[in-house]
């Protein structure tokens, strides 16, 4: 899976989850420095689709006893006319969970708006305060990681550190400092492998302690449509000692997806 990229007032956005997932868009999220080394920014631009992305997730958490939350839907994103990213996540899997959806709506200056449908419930609230920090779905993602796989977080500070090595395989470094006085990560460190031009390490930091990893399958990575995406990515939470794993399949780059499909009002109804 992919994170798009583009770039809004002298921000590259790199477009996860993840996330999203989230978010998966499956990958994860760079914000480059403006004086970043124009074969760099190439580099990493080359991945990113020119419009639109869909595909179906699948999402298994574990514990140090095995699986202990299966759930699966679709992601849909979108770069908007005035240049915004908007991304939905809308499960289908299990069936106690059919149905419930979260929005993201990037805004130029400001947080980005999250919204939540529960189908319970048949309505649709907003996601603020504490919650951005809460699990997503029962995943070891949160919402404020979902919003920063998504590149939309307020404020933030990206400087390129030095070069790593990866098992052999050389990557540009990262370090995203966070804008907001409130976030939870002190620091979010991006891996860029410098020969695939994917995103394929992602640490979040709290103080020195690396608390979350979201790390690339690189055997899962395949081409399409002239871009490398990678299929499968886990997110590990160092501190619960439990993991997150995302398969991506079905995955369509610039597919035909209407603007209106992204209304909070529409999550709760069939696409």
């Amino acid at each position: 899976m992919m994170i798009p990229a583009y770039s809004h007032k002298g921000r590259q956005l790199a477009l996860a989850i993840l996330l999203m997932i989230v978010w998966p868009v499956m990958g994860t999220a760079v914000e480059l420095p403006a004086d970043t080394d124009p074969a760099i920014k190439a580099c990493v631009d080359k991945t990113a689709p020119e419009r639109a992305l869909s595909q179906y997730v699948s999402l298994v958490s574990y514990d140090e006893t095995g699986i202990i939350d299966e759930s699966a839907g679709n992601v849909y994103w979108l770069r908007a006319e005035d240049g915004m990213s908007k991304a939905i996540i809308r499960l289908s899997a299990p069936a106690s969970r059919a149905g419930l959806a979260v929005l993201m709506h990037e805004q130029a200056e400001k947080k980005p708006k999250l919204y939540l449908y529960v189908p319970d419930l048949k309505r649709t609230r907003t996601v603020t305060g504490k919650q951005v920090a809460t699990s997503m779905m029962g995943t070891d993602f949160s919402y404020e990681e979902f919003s920063y796989l998504q590149n939309v977080a307020e404020d933030n500070t990206t400087t390129r550190v030095d070069d790593a090595d990866l098992d052999g395989n050389p990557s540009y470094v990262f370090d995203t400092k966070p804008g907001d006085p409130e976030a939870v990560y002190s620091v979010i460190r991006t891996y860029v492998d410098q020969t695939m031009c994917v995103p394929v390490l992602t640490r979040f930091y709290k103080g020195e302690t690396i608390a979350k990893e979201l790390v690339v399958d690189r055997s899962s990575i395949q081409e399409i449509s002239g871009r490398q995406v990678p299929h499968k990515v886990v997110m590990h939470d160092r501190t619960q000692n439990t993991r997150t794993e995302l398969t991506a399949k079905d995955v369509q780059i610039d597919p035909d997806l209407d603007d209106s499909m992204f209304h909070p009002k529409r999550l709760g109804m069939s696409l």
